[in-house]
C-alpha cells in the first residue's frame, strides 16, 4: 500500500495524521489488454461520515480523475460478503493458500462496466481507520444539521 502522507502503513487516526486516505493500485479485470493497473485513492472525511470517495486516476500524474462516492458501510460489508446493487457491486475474493485475498468491485453504467480488484487487507485496514475516526452508529453526530437544512432551504 502507498500513502499520500510521508509514513507507510494504514492510517491509524485523524488526530495523528488527518482524515484517512488510502492510495493503492487496482488491477482492472477482464479488460481488452488483460489485467491492467490503475491508481486509486480512497478518501474519508468526518464531515461526510456515511460516504467514501473512490478516485480512479487515468494517468500517473493524477491529472485525469473519475470519482465514485459510495456508502462506507457498503464498502465494509463488501469486504466480507457480496454486497451492493445497481451501479456499485463489491465482494471479497479468496485465492489459494499463500496468495493474498482480493477485494473485487464493479462499476456499472449504461455505457458499460468495469471490474477491479484491490488488496483486501489494505482496504480493511483503511476502513478500520475510518471507523476509529467515526465509529459505526455515531455518524449522525458528525453532521451539522442546521447548515445542511439551510442549504436545502436555499435551493427551494
Amino acid at each position: 500500500m502507498h500513502s499520500d502522507r510521508a509514513h507507510t502503513g494504514h492510517e491509524a487516526s485523524a488526530a495523528q495524521c488527518g482524515p484517512p486516505v488510502l492510495l493503492t493500485t487496482l488491477r482492472r479485470l477482464f479488460g481488452p489488454d488483460g489485467s491492467s493497473p490503475l491508481l486509486c485513492r480512497m478518501r474519508y472525511a468526518a464531515d461526510d461520515p456515511y460516504a467514501v470517495a473512490v478516485d480512479l486516476f487515468g494517468d500517473l500524474d493524477m491529472d485525469v480523475c473519475v470519482t465514485w462516492v459510495v456508502a462506507r458501510d457498503l464498502l465494509a460489508w463488501g469486504t466480507r460478503r457480496p454486497s451492493g446493487e445497481g451501479d456499485f457491486r463489491i465482494w471479497p475474493s479468496y485465492r489459494r493458500t499463500g496468495e493474498p485475498a482480493c477485494l473485487c468491485f464493479s462499476l456499472i453504467r449504461p455505457e458499460g462496466h468495469v471490474t477491479f480488484e484491490a488488496d483486501l487487507a489494505d482496504v480493511r485496514h483503511w476502513l478500520d481507520a475510518t471507523y476509529a475516526l467515526v465509529p459505526s452508529g455515531t455518524e449522525h453526530r458528525m453532521i451539522d444539521w442546521d447548515t445542511l437544512t439551510a442549504q436545502w432551504l436555499d435551493r427551494m
